[in-house]
């Protein structure tokens, strides 16, 4: 019974371990190894960290629930961009620093093939990426 015992929590400790990770992990963050094409300095409120979710259709079947969080900050006189962002359901995450461009009130993905901008309306935020019907409106991290 013992041993059961210390099974059955061994078990809980791993899938509460599992299904807890909602964010990147605390790596997210750091110091840049690659840094934006800046072609004009960004706005002020791109700067810092923000996130959104948001659905994409999967083909013509079921919507995908997506996660988006970045981080842009000024080091020395670049600026780097850390981009994290999980789709098929959480299935397929992507955490790296990003060589995107920055022009004023936007960020400029690449390769363009794929349309992901992050830009600025009025006093917020957006992101949107190729075949996303309406952009999301992101929300800012506080860290």
């Amino acid at each position: 019974m013992k041993k059961l015992t210390i099974f059955l929590i061994y078990l809980l400790a791993f899938v509460g371990c599992a299904t807890t990770e909602k964010t990147p992990p605390q790596e997210f963050g750091g110091k840049p190894d690659v840094f934006c094409n800046v072609i004009q300095e960004p706005d002020p409120l791109l700067i810092g960290t923000w996130e959104c979710r948001f659905a994409r259709r999967v083909g013509k079947s079921r919507p995908d629930d997506n996660y988006v969080k970045y981080r842009l900050l000024k080091q020395d006189d670049k600026y780097g961009l850390y981009f994290y962002r999980t789709w098929r359901d959480g299935r397929k995450k992507k955490a790296e620093w990003k060589n995107w461009n920055i022009n004023g009130k936007e960020i400029l993905g690449e390769p363009r093939r794929f349309g992901v901008k992050i830009f600025v309306q009025g006093k917020d935020v957006y992101f949107t990426i190729r075949a996303l019907d309406k952009p999301a409106k992101m929300s800012r991290v506080e860290n």
